[in-house]
């Protein structure tokens, strides 16, 4: 019986900075970039992130993308329950602090008149803002699987899911993968960043 639980979406990454997703801080998030995604996808679902052509180091053939990441979703925060909730999750950004440090996602600040300002961070200006909050919500995976792009992870051809030939908006879905989840919790020490359950 295929369960909704298991439901994935599968999406092509144009980059891998440890910024969408954010690995970071003993969860992972997903606050920017993939508006229509994070509109979409429901709690207890889970998403799958894979190298592409624009990710060096890995092949580019289709049929041949490696697992980058795999987080179940567990809470879909607003943007002002983000800010609040996750202050860990907010980039600090001076001259001596640390690389990691910078890397935070939680870079919209809830305005008095409801409206959003974007605190200084490394990878995103005010032209990311209407995409970014266009979203609506923020994805919170208290489980997930983080290989990274320099060591992802290869699948085997009969385990693997439904992935989008190209990047697209709303990702390419697998009603049940079941089978999938199961071999990658099995990889969990070759997992750059994780939190198994």
């Amino acid at each position: 019986m295929k369960t909704q639980g298991n439901k994935l979406y599968s999406y092509k990454m144009a980059h891998d900075t440890r910024f969408a997703p954010n690995p970071l801080c003993g969860v992972l998030t997903l606050a920017t970039c993939k508006p229509k995604m994070r509109l979409n996808t429901k709690v207890g679902n889970w998403i799958a992130g894979w190298t592409s052509k624009h990710i060096a180091h890995t092949p580019t053939k289709t049929g041949e993308e490696r697992l980058i990441y795999l987080a179940k979703v567990t809470k879909k925060l607003s943007f002002e329950e983000y800010w609040e909730q996750y202050p860990q999750k907010r980039p600090i950004y001076t001259d001596d602090n640390s690389v990691l440090e910078r890397y935070g996602d939680n870079i919209y600040q809830p305005a008095e008149d409801g409206t959003f300002i974007q605190i200084k961070n490394v990878h995103h200006d005010e032209s990311n803002m209407m995409k970014d909050l266009g979203g609506k919500f923020v994805l919170v995976c208290e489980e997930f699987y983080y290989f990274s792009c320099l060591s992802p992870l290869g699948i085997p051809t009969e385990l693997r899911p439904n992935i989008p030939k190209a990047q697209t908006a709303y990702g390419a879905i697998t009603k049940d993968s079941s089978e999938f989840i199961n071999y990658v919790k099995q990889q969990t020490h070759l997992c750059k960043y994780t939190d198994a359950k």
